[in-house]
């Protein structure tokens, strides 16, 4: 019987522990990787309105230059930090920046594409297919 509890308490430590780590692209969730660490990027209708506050213009003009690949640097910053508000609020917008040079603009925008199609699912029709969340992008 003890075994048993046992098994029972690690599976549920491992459980918790996956699914606080592991993003939910169901959610408008994504993750990637830098500095050793992982983040999480999650769009809600708050982080939208950050995102506008930091940017000063609408997410809905931004997506469509997403979908065009003419976004802005200060754009892609604001929406990479406003995206990480939810699990890392201790992100700064500099600090975005610089993810931003670690993992390259097209890995940023790949990342965020992932987690904004759940969020907006009407990107797909404007861009035409959205990026595979499986296959890292090429290049900076």
């Amino acid at each position: 019987m003890v075994a048993e509890e046992l098994l029972a308490a690690l599976l549920r430590i491992a459980w918790e522990h996956w699914r606080c780590n592991v993003a939910n692209p169901l959610r408008g969730e994504a993750s990637f990787e830098a500095d050793g660490r992982t983040y999480r990027l999650h769009y809600t209708w708050n982080v939208a309105a950050e995102f506008e506050e930091v940017a000063g213009r609408p997410l809905s003009d931004a997506l469509l230059d997403v979908a065009r690949e003419k976004l802005s640097a200060k754009s892609l910053r604001a929406m990479l930090w406003a995206g990480l508000q939810e699990h890392h609020p201790e992100v700064t917008l500099k600090e975005a920046g610089r993810l931003i040079d670690r993992m390259g603009r097209r890995e940023a925008q790949r990342v965020m594409g992932v987690a904004l199609r759940y969020f907006f699912p009407e990107l797909e029709s404007v861009g035409g297919q959205p990026p595979d969340p499986s296959k890292p992008a090429g290049g900076a």
